[in-house]
């Protein structure tokens, strides 16, 4: 169970969700301000959606710009989101936006990481410069 909830499915579908079934293969974009549950397959572009659900079986292959997602399916492209919640059969590919982010056990996340609005420094570069010159007066 993830942030949203174990009844997302039934719970969005009662209040009007664009459902894309199982079996359904749908390329092109969709603007809304509600919710979107993938079952099927989409290759394209989601935007200004509330909240995007993509179910076990579900693909999603572009760019979504969402308020909150969910996954328990597959998504490959670029994610901007406030809020993510990659559920344990969830697997997540590319670029990625996020204000909160949460991985279940068991799912999966590659890519690129970015939390928005947050400036991180690291000494990393500094530190590998440093061991570097060190190793090289050693020899």
């Amino acid at each position: 169970m993830g942030i949203f909830g174990s009844n997302d499915k039934q719970s969005h579908e009662q209040i009007g969700a664009t459902v894309i079934p199982s079996g359904t293969h749908i390329i092109g974009g969709i603007k809304t301000d509600g919710t979107i549950h993938i079952d099927g397959k989409f290759e394209g572009v989601i935007s200004m959606a509330k909240y995007v659900v993509i179910g076990k079986t579900g693909e999603f292959y572009g760019k979504i710009e969402a308020q909150s997602i969910s996954v328990n399916g597959y998504i490959d492209g670029k994610i901007d989101c406030n809020e993510i919640a990659i559920l344990s059969n969830g697997k997540v590919r590319g670029e990625l936006k996020y204000n909160h982010l949460s991985i279940e056990p068991n799912g999966l996340f590659e890519g690129q990481g970015k939390l928005k609005n947050y400036t991180f420094s690291g000494r990393y570069a500094h530190v590998k410069e440093s061991i570097q010159g060190k190793l090289t007066n050693e020899q």
